[in-house]
């Protein structure tokens, strides 16, 4: 079994390196995962989800953070809602964000990534500055909105967005243009760049709908610093931060903190492996296959990974993370099936009742929802863009 998991890893490299393989040679249906039994999953945690982390008037709720809400977790939450064809959560986690987090706090359409109890006990924004992941979310999630629900306000709405993204979220460095992660993240010399915020599935949907900006230059942009990020470290993950030098482009390691494959990175792997599903792109092959070799060697000895992995290959944390093993098996799941049958039937097994594991982690419950969705191959939704 070992010698032909080797071979095959070694066939799709030598594929995706040739630009010719077809990513459907094992078609997501093959997944041995019930389709009832995943939809049903998907549903049943998405009702509990929204008992659980979203207000009445539409703000998400990040329990384990002290009642805080971000700009990723209202964007997590549309995503969800318009995959689950939710529009009155869809709607009013849209609307408080924009009411929250954006009107008469920025002067752009993007988002306030914290809101939350101020120390004079008020409740309000926090922090002004916008994360590119959630912004970009949003938008992709408003037009996905449009299409299913056919009313154009949304992609008036999405157009706003991603105009102002394109403006304050992008930079050119030598060549390339690379998103920012936020607007308080660089000084006159570098940029912290997370990799995890690359998403080059959504660059090729605002490609398809929004001819005022080049995306492909934040496609082409994602890739190549995905696989720069893996020759800076012994395991060829991904770190969770980097430093782009905004001189000559050079991008580097920060402290040991920022090199490690950990709580951000993971999902590095969920949008890459989206990417391939949905748009079948050979790079996208080709940075699973020569990225993931390295753990999915850990895990065939220790049947299990940590949480938090350095630079050189040291286990950080005693314990593992299920928000990291949903992120890894549907970019798994044509590599090597095994492997992530494991993974997905470990995050299964935490699964009762709408819940998986900590019923207070909302970037748990959002993780492997998303996880569940990708690796079962629940991906109709896109459908609407066709």
């Amino acid at each position: 079994m070992k010698v032909r998991s080797q071979t095959r890893l070694a066939a799709l490299m030598l594929c995706a390196t040739l630009l010719s393989c077809n990513l459907q040679t094992q078609p997501i249906e093959q997944t041995d995962v019930k389709a009832s039994r995943v939809q049903e999953v998907l549903r049943q945690s998405w009702k509990a989800y929204v008992d659980r982390f979203i207000q009445a008037d539409g703000r998400v709720i990040d329990h384990k953070a002290g009642g805080i809400t971000t700009s990723e977790g209202q964007a997590y939450a549309m995503l969800r809602a318009v995959w689950m064809r939710d529009r009155g959560v869809f709607d009013k986690t849209h609307t408080w964000a924009v009411n929250n987090l954006n009107s008469g706090i920025r002067k752009d359409a993007l988002w306030a990534w914290k809101w939350g109890k101020a120390p004079d006990g008020k409740w309000r924004v926090l922090d002004r500055a916008f994360a590119s992941d959630a912004d970009e979310d949003a938008a992709l999630a408003l037009i996905l909105a449009w299409k299913t629900w056919n009313d154009g306000a949304y992609w008036d709405r999405a157009q706003h967005m991603l105009a102002s993204l394109w403006t304050a979220g992008t930079r050119e460095v030598a060549g390339r243009r690379y998103l920012l992660a936020g607007d308080s993240l660089c000084d006159a010399r570098s940029c912290r760049i997370n990799p995890s915020y690359a998403a080059p599935y959504a660059y090729r949907i605002f490609l398809k709908f929004d001819q005022r900006h080049n995306w492909q230059e934040l496609i082409d942009s994602s890739y190549y610093l995905l696989n720069k990020a893996s020759e800076l470290t012994a395991t060829r993950l991904p770190p969770d931060w980097l430093n782009l030098d905004l001189k000559d482009g050079r991008l580097t390691l920060g402290n040991e903190k920022d090199g490690s494959f950990s709580y951000d990175a993971f999902r590095v792997y969920w949008r890459v492996a989206l990417d391939r599903d949905l748009h079948n792109d050979p790079q996208a092959t080709r940075y699973l296959a020569e990225s993931l070799p390295w753990l999915m060697r850990q895990w065939e000895k220790q049947q299990k990974l940590p949480a938090v992995i350095s630079a050189k290959g040291q286990a950080r944390a005693d314990y593992e993370s299920m928000e990291m093993l949903a992120g890894l098996a549907p970019a798994l799941r044509i590599l090597r099936p095994e492997i992530a049958g494991a993974m997905y039937g470990r995050i299964e097994s935490s699964y009762s009742n709408g819940v998986w594991g900590d019923r207070d982690s909302y970037y748990l419950q959002n993780w492997a929802w998303f996880g569940t969705a990708l690796y079962s191959g629940d991906l109709a939704l896109f459908n609407v863009l066709r």
